[in-house]
């Protein structure tokens, strides 16, 4: 496999921004059996799976504590990991357009610049905690451009009501971010910030839905959130499978687990 560090200037978010890239190529176990010409062949075009990190990370995280390489090697599969910063993946009124830099910006880039598969059926995106929550919502918002969702250890809450759990790295302090993409996000309800809208939304007005997989662990505290959405889009009819693992909190041993066995098998 090869791996790179890809720096663009976004549109989306008018500035400089990284996102780190797996990308199959010439390996021993491949060039055993193969032609350079059948490995570097501009006709080849993998599946894409864009990965987000969590609260705190940056596009570094599933390379420095997961084996994410190895696994796609494994998989023949393209894997993008964005810096999504403490955004919530969320477009903000005055400020990121982080859900429009993922699913309008980056999987163009990625067309672009990678050899992909520009079909919906081979475009996929997914995360752990904060990055659970964020490609559920984007692929909610965005139903015909990523057809599985991967969503380990988080999901979106329903806007307007009380938050069971409430993040802050910097404790009380009014006056900076706290995990929500929005401290009153009432305003937010019936936009494509609302995982629970859209998710309606696309069955109404008979839009392609994505599958989901849903994964969290016993001892997770995103327990309720993640019952509570999966519950929501089940009796909504979406395809989903879902598990809760006995043993595991919020944990990197858990999501390195769980991103090998859904690349063998959900992607």
């Amino acid at each position: 496999m090869a791996t790179m560090k890809i720096n663009i200037l976004s549109r989306c978010l008018g500035r400089q921004v990284d996102f780190n890239a797996v990308i199959p190529s010439y390996t021993l176990k491949r060039g055993r059996t193969e032609k350079f010409d059948d490995i570097y062949s501009p006709e080849n075009k993998y599946k894409l799976l864009i990965l987000l990190h969590g609260f705190t990370g940056d596009c570094n995280d599933y390379i420095s504590f997961s084996n994410i390489v190895r696994y796609a090697e494994d998989n023949d599969i393209v894997v993008v990991m964005p810096s999504g910063f403490n955004s919530g993946y969320a477009n903000y009124e005055y400020g990121d357009k982080m859900r429009s830099f993922i699913a309008e910006e980056l999987v163009r880039v990625c067309r672009y610049m990678l050899p992909v598969s520009d079909r919906y059926e081979d475009t996929y995106i997914g995360g752990l905690s904060m990055g659970a929550a964020g490609s559920a919502k984007i692929a909610l918002a965005y139903p015909e451009v990523f057809s599985k969702v991967l969503c380990m250890s988080g999901a979106p809450s329903r806007l307007g009501m009380p938050k069971g759990v409430s993040l802050s790295w910097f404790g009380d302090d009014p006056n900076v971010y706290d995990s929500d993409p929005n401290k009153d996000d009432t305003k937010l309800i019936g936009t494509p910030e609302d995982a629970y809208f859209t998710a309606k939304d696309n069955l109404d007005r008979k839009k392609p839905v994505p599958e989901f997989f849903i994964t969290i662990g016993s001892l997770d505290f995103l327990l309720s959130t993640v019952r509570a959405f999966k519950e929501y889009i089940v009796d909504l009819g979406y395809k989903v499978k879902y598990e809760e693992v006995q043993g595991y909190g919020h944990q990197w041993e858990f999501w390195d687990l769980k991103v090998k066995e859904r690349l063998y098998d959900f992607f």
